[in-house]
């Protein structure tokens, strides 16, 4: 067997759900919906990065995170790197608060347009982005 080079790129994501167990998602432009969060820098906290994303993807005030993981997924994707082709994403549970509305900086990048509360089985008929489409099609369909 031939020795591959691997490297993961991990990303956190956030799990918010209401007393109904409808899960938060955000619509990204021509990207789908997906779990907030984003990528986990060297050396970074993944409860802090987790809180940083949540600000600057949503503008929600941060009221709790859980200390530990809930989830962990993996993929695979072309994304034009000769190394970097896998993904693995580790989901947090985590409480919101306020109103949406992703910061500045955020809509110069990637703007999320969108944020929206969907039952599993409502969401798992979305269009997904290929990082949430494995967790949501994990959990429990009601």
């Amino acid at each position: 067997m031939e020795n591959v080079r691997c490297t993961y790129r991990v990303s956190i994501k956030a799990i918010i759900t209401n007393d109904s167990g409808d899960i938060l998602l955000l619509n990204e432009e021509g990207e789908g919906w997906e779990l907030p969060g984003g990528g986990l820098e060297q050396g970074e906290n993944p409860r802090e990065a987790l809180e940083r994303e949540l600000i600057e993807e949503t503008g929600y005030s941060v009221d709790w995170i859980d200390d530990t993981p809930v989830a962990f997924w993996t993929m695979h994707k072309e994304v034009g790197s000769p190394t970097l082709k896998w993904f693995g994403f580790v989901g947090y549970k985590a409480k919101v608060s306020g109103d949406f509305k992703p910061t500045l900086e955020t809509q110069h990048e990637a703007a999320h347009v969108e944020a929206k509360l969907f039952s599993v089985a409502d969401a798992a008929k979305l269009d997904l982005h290929d990082n949430t489409r494995p967790f949501i099609e994990s959990m429990p369909k009601r």
